[in-house]
């Protein structure tokens, strides 16, 4: 599909060689899709953290764009003990999308890789959300849980978190 494709020509033009912690986006014309791109350091998946916060972004949300940022929450261990941490999970996770929008109403799908287009991507979703009833949302717990480490890329100790912004018809 186009989506894919554009995303190929983001993840083959320079994701792969950016650095962590940075943000990546292309438009689809044919389609409208927002394709973002954060590109995570491997190491927070050995670490302590209780979460990983993506540089902000802007999220198209109909006339006005509001700052937006991605954040990754390890995966709570069966037993409870303590906090979550990344080391504990064993780079499992989900992704959390947050904005201060006071309204606007998103769809999206998420989706993670090594940062090469020729790792599968197999996008999750799509959901729909309303900014006006909460700040942050995420994938259906059925289906938010990640296995972050299955995907890091070995050379460039990365990995990526794809979040694609589908179109709204009522915009």
């Amino acid at each position: 599909p186009e989506g894919d494709r554009r995303i190929q020509v983001l993840l083959r033009d320079g994701v792969p060689s950016a650095p962590a912690h940075t943000i990546a986006r292309a438009v689809s014309p044919q389609t409208g899709v927002h394709h973002i791109v954060w590109t995570v350091d491997a190491e927070k998946l050995r670490g302590h953290e209780r979460q990983a916060v993506s540089p902000a972004f802007e999220l198209p949300l109909g006339q006005r764009p509001a700052v937006a940022r991605m954040v990754l929450f390890p995966h709570q261990s069966a037993d409870r003990k303590g906090s979550a941490s990344f080391r504990k999970s064993r780079g499992w996770g989900c992704v959390q999308l947050k904005c201060e929008a006071p309204e606007g109403r998103i769809s999206f799908q998420v989706s993670i890789g090594d940062g090469t287009p020729s790792l599968q991507r197999r996008p999750r979703g799509p959901v729909t959300h309303s900014f006006a009833e909460h700040s942050t949302c995420g994938l259906p717990r059925d289906e938010e849980q990640w296995d972050f480490s299955r995907v890091v890329n070995k050379a460039k100790q990365t990995f990526v978190v794809c979040l694609d912004i589908l179109p709204h018809s009522d915009d």
